[in-house]
Order: structure tokens, then C-alpha cells, then sequence
């Protein structure tokens, strides 16, 4: 990257940072909030520093670092949390955690902007790059981040996951591509199915895939000191939650294993597909999104690993004029932006209609991105001042 391009960057990075805080400082940070998974992180860490294992029971962790114990109505006994997850949460660690829960949010609002700054790079929309990063600044209003935040997740790091897998596929970078793959997976296991880009390469290029998922799946497992079955088998007591999440599996009751399926049944069609000769930008949008709907655990803060869908999306409508899609990405943000809310017994009214029926409105809200994505898919408008 030139030093033009480099200082280009570096402004749309920090416009688009500084108005997501304001966003978010503006109008968010007095809420009440639940911080219980970094909780679960933070203890996992503290215990890893001090030299035992990440995944000793909660009911022995919390206490020993000056939190509550396990109240009901939680299902995990061990943090489920996969070894990436717990790796990056040990510089947080090493300060109080009111400090790590203010680091853990501005790293995130930070990775955010930068995600947005990397996907003007990546697509190279029609529009001024101030405009650009003006509008990503808009996501500080947007509920998967905002609630993200609260909940002290790692929204900021799933968008940027996505990009880095985007961009090291465009780049044809197969060993890093499967590096990060894996790494990603380790974060949050829904990112997996953005290995199915592999399809479209050589025999040779995708061996080099596989060794980098071997080298990035089994080295944060042999730093944390546990075995991937025996983590799996931990995790497991995370499928309670399945019923509580805007998927498929979660709306249609499908359970644990058969979210399993359904996602792995997804990862099948995009391999097909990407094999067929879909394009690797489509392919990468798409299932990004199949994610979102198939995946049991698909938390309505994991939206935030769509953010480079929606730059891809809004890259497309800019270029070809295509209404459709602008106004399925309009319907899919706004309907995203309403906040995840918890249902008050016998409410009334349409805000708890919302509540109670939240799961089915993130389910919607992603199908409408999904068809939002096939409709962008197609030959870009070339105009009359261009050559045919």
C-alpha cells in the first residue's frame, strides 16, 4: 500500500472510529448491561496465567477471582468458549475487570473501524471515502454492536475475522487463508464455514489450506494444555442455549444436533456451489450469511461478522443501480437494529410482541440478507462512458 493510500486509510479508520464512540457514548453507555461473557473468559484467563487449566469448572474459578457463583438459569459449568477466545482475552486479564471490560469495548469499537476502512480497500465502492466512513459510524447505533459491547463479546473481532478470511481468499494466500480460518473457528466455530472457498483452488493450493488449518487448529489447543474432544465434550452443555438464539434451529426446534446438521447441510450446498463456479466474493457473502441462519448458537451479536456482507452488499448497489438490494440491505439493518429484549410476563403491546417474538425477527432479518445477497449477484452495469 502506497503512503497515500496508507494515510487514506488511516483517516477513514479514524473517522469511522470516532464516530461509532460517539455514537455509543452518546446513547448507550449508561445502560444497564450483562457482562457474563467475559466473565467466563476473563476467569478462564486469569486461571491459564496463574498456570492451570482455562476450562476448570466456573463454580471453582469465579469465587477464587472475586466473583459471584453460578446462579440458575445457566446450563454451562466450564466456559464454552473454544481456546482463541481465551488466548485473546489474557492482555485484558492482567488489569481489574471493570479496567478489561472499558479495554475489551474500545478495542472492539476500534477493530470495527477498521474493518470498515479495510472493506473500502477490499471492494472499492463508488463514493467518497469520507462518505464511506461517515456511514460505518452508523453502526454505533446498531444493536449487534451496541449489545455486543455490553455483553462484552468480541463483536469487533468477528467483523474483522470475516474480512481477514475475505481478503486472504482474494488474495490467494491459501496456507494464511487456513491459518485464520482455524484461528476464527477457535473464536467463534460458526466462522468455519467460510472454508468452503477452498473449493475454487487447485489440488495444490488447497493442501496448503489444510496445513494451515492443522497448524491454527491444534496450536491454541496444545498452549491451552486440552484436547479438542475433551474441550467439545465441555462445550456440549452450550446446546441448552440453542432455543434462545434467532436461527433455524433455534425457531424450528431443531436442537443442538440438528443445527449441527442443517450448518454442515449449508457448508455442503456453498461447497457445491463454489466448486460449480460461483464467484469466491458471493460465495464468501453468502455463507457468511448461511451461517447466521443455520448455526444453532447464533447469538443476535454475531450480526457483527456480517458487517463486511453488508460493505460487499452496498458496494454492489452502488455500482449497478440494483433496488432491489438496496432496499433488502435497508430492511435487514433496520430490522437488526432493533435490541434483543427480554419479554415481561402478561406485557402487552407492540414492543413486547417484539420481545416475545425476537428469535423470529432476527431469523427474518437474515433471510432477507440472504436474498438481499443472491439478488446482488450477477454481471456489474457497465455505464456509457466505459468500454464495452
Amino acid at each position: 500500500m502506497s503512503g497515500s493510500r496508507a494515510a487514506a486509510f488511516a483517516f477513514r479508520s479514524l473517522l469511522t472510529f470516532a464516530l461509532l464512540a460517539a455514537a455509543w457514548l452518546g446513547l448507550f453507555r449508561g445502560q444497564s448491561v450483562a457482562v457474563s461473557d467475559l466473565v467466563q473468559d476473563y476467569v478462564s484467563a486469569r486461571a491459564w496465567l496463574d498456570g492451570e487449566s482455562a476450562y476448570l469448572p466456573l463454580d471453582d474459578l469465579l469465587p477464587r477471582y472475586g466473583f459471584e457463583p453460578l446462579r440458575p438459569p445457566v446450563f454451562v459449568r466450564t466456559n464454552p468458549h473454544p481456546p482463541v477466545a481465551v488466548l485473546l482475552t489474557v492482555p485484558y486479564a492482567a488489569v481489574g475487570f471493570d479496567t478489561a471490560l472499558l479495554w475489551l469495548r474500545w478495542s472492539q469499537l476500534a477493530a470495527i473501524a477498521l474493518v470498515w476502512a479495510a472493506c473500502f480497500e477490499l471492494f472499492r465502492p463508488p463514493v467518497p471515502g469520507w462518505v464511506w466512513a461517515s456511514a460505518g459510524g452508523a453502526f454505533g447505533l446498531w444493536a449487534p454492536v451496541w449489545q455486543g459491547l455490553a455483553w462484552g463479546q468480541p463483536v469487533g473481532l468477528l467483523a474483522l475475522a470475516t474480512v481477514a478470511i475475505w481478503a486472504l481468499a482474494r488474495a490467494e494466500m491459501p496456507f494464511q487463508f487456513g491459518l485464520v480460518v482455524a484461528a476464527a473457528t477457535l473464536l467463534r466455530p460458526f466462522l468455519a464455514i467460510q472454508v468452503v472457498l477452498a473449493c475454487g483452488w487447485s489440488v495444490r493450493q488447497q493442501a496448503k489450506v489444510a496445513a494451515g488449518l492443522f497448524v491454527g487448529g491444534l496450536f491454541p489447543f496444545a498452549l491451552l494444555g486440552i484436547w479438542p474432544w475433551d474441550w467439545y465434550r465441555l462445550a456440549s452443555d452450550a446446546g441448552s442455549y440453542v432455543s434462545g438464539c434467532g436461527s433455524l434451529p433455534g425457531v424450528l426446534h431443531l436442537g443442538a444436533a440438528g443445527g449441527q446438521v442443517l450448518y454442515a447441510l449449508a457448508a455442503a450446498i456453498l461447497a457445491w456451489l463454489r466448486w460449480r463456479g460461483l464467484g469466491l466474493d458471493e460465495t464468501a457473502a453468502l455463507a457468511a450469511v448461511a451461517a447466521m441462519l443455520a448455526y444453532p448458537l447464533a447469538w443476535f451479536q454475531y450480526d457483527t461478522g456480517l458487517i463486511p456482507v453488508v460493505a460487499w452488499v452496498a458496494t454492489r448497489v452502488a455500482t449497478t443501480g440494483n433496488r432491489v438490494a438496496l432496499w433488502g440491505l435497508v430492511l435487514y439493518l433496520l430490522a437488526r437494529t432493533v435490541p434483543d429484549m427480554i419479554p415481561t410476563p402478561d406485557g402487552s403491546g407492540f414492543v413486547e410482541a417484539l420481545a416475545r417474538n425476537k428469535n423470529w425477527l432476527q431469523v427474518l432479518a437474515r433471510a432477507v440478507l440472504l436474498g438481499t445477497v443472491v439478488a446482488s449477484i450477477g454481471p456489474r452495469r457497465v455505464s456509457a462512458s466505459e468500454p464495452s
